[in-house]
């Protein structure tokens, strides 16, 4: 069967791999640059740089572990942010380290009020009490743990060795992919099957409106001094960004400049990323309308968060894959 994936970040790849390896012909159509989508990391003056925020793999899912570990080895990373609050530097997520930190217990509403409202109000660009409780629960529940990392309970917590650009690189082995291509060139290969990893919109060429989304400018500095925690989420709006980080923690024994990243929340337009869909207000009746389209259209999946208007975790990406095609290839 000839298969045509949209999208050669990373719920195409993952398509293409399983795909190819049941003997398929496949075919990538990307219009960056760059595979990997928004998991792209990159060398700059040395440091392995993610170039689109930190991309922190955790998972309990033995079998999505298992298939992205055949294309790469990898390091151990947790995630244990520091907060720049009105209370001082504290550790995050929310934990008896912070308790010690603070000297006292917070209640619920100071937690809100010092730790994630003006953090969550800059993200999303609404009001906190508007946001809906898809978004606020994930926030970790940790207050009885010790000193716990973001993804606490998950089994496994690491980034590729040699970055997840290597290890989409080995995903692809003998898998053409076009990059650079016009947001169409895809329509003119005649295949089987499509994938379409895109905008569900863009797809249905925008009958029903554009879907909206939040975005994020990426402000890189390169210098000499290395932070001495890896992320310092900004949890008040004395800045506009919502957190900074340093990439040479990425890389084991890192040694010489480094690259540190200030990221700011700002709404989507034509000429940026649309990173987040908004789980609320018009968007989501806007999207059913398109999901009932794409629910009869033949020959097509439609997989990863553009093309399902759903944040997905990166496991959650690959997961989806593995389920969907086992119904079609």
């Amino acid at each position: 069967m000839k298969i045509s994936i949209v999208g050669g970040g990373l719920s195409g790849i993952t398509s293409a791999r399983i795909c190819e390896k049941l003997g398929h012909r496949v075919e990538i159509f990307e219009t960056r640059n760059h595979i990997g989508g928004n998991c792209y990391d990159s060398n700059m003056i040395g440091t392995m740089v993610h170039n689109y925020g930190p991309h922190i793999f955790h998972t309990n899912d033995e079998e999505v572990f298992q298939f992205l570990s055949r294309h790469t080895e990898w390091i151990p990373f947790e995630l244990k942010p520091k907060g720049v609050t009105k209370l001082g530097t504290i550790s995050l997520p929310y934990s008896r380290k912070t308790i010690k930190e603070i000297g006292r217990e917070l209640t619920q509403e100071e937690i809100v009020e010092y730790i994630f409202r003006d953090y969550s109000e800059k993200q999303w660009g609404i009001p906190f009490d508007q946001i809906p409780k898809s978004i606020t629960n994930r926030i970790p529940k940790t207050v009885e743990c010790e000193d716990p990392t973001w993804f606490e309970g998950q089994k496994y917590q690491c980034i590729p060795k040699k970055g997840y650009t290597n290890m989409f690189e080995n995903m692809l082995q003998n898998i053409p992919i076009h990059m650079n291509c016009n947001k169409d060139d895809w329509k003119s290969h005649n295949s089987d099957l499509t994938i379409y990893t895109g905008k569900i919109d863009e797809y249905f060429n925008f009958c029903y409106g554009k879907l909206p989304y939040r975005s994020l400018s990426f402000i890189h500095a390169i210098t000499e001094n290395k932070f001495e925690n890896f992320i310092y989420n900004q949890n008040t709006k004395d800045v506009a960004y919502t957190r900074e980080y340093d990439h040479g923690f990425f890389t084991q024994n890192h040694k010489g400049l480094t690259v540190q990243t200030k990221e700011y929340p700002i709404d989507h337009t034509e000429n940026n990323i649309p990173f987040y869909p908004l789980p609320f207000g018009e968007g989501v009746g806007t999207y059913m309308k398109y999901k009932e389209l794409a629910d009869c259209e033949k020959n097509t999946i439609f997989l990863g968060r553009l093309a399902t208007y759903t944040y997905l975790d990166m496991w959650v990406a690959v997961k989806n894959v593995m389920l969907k095609l086992k119904n079609y290839v």
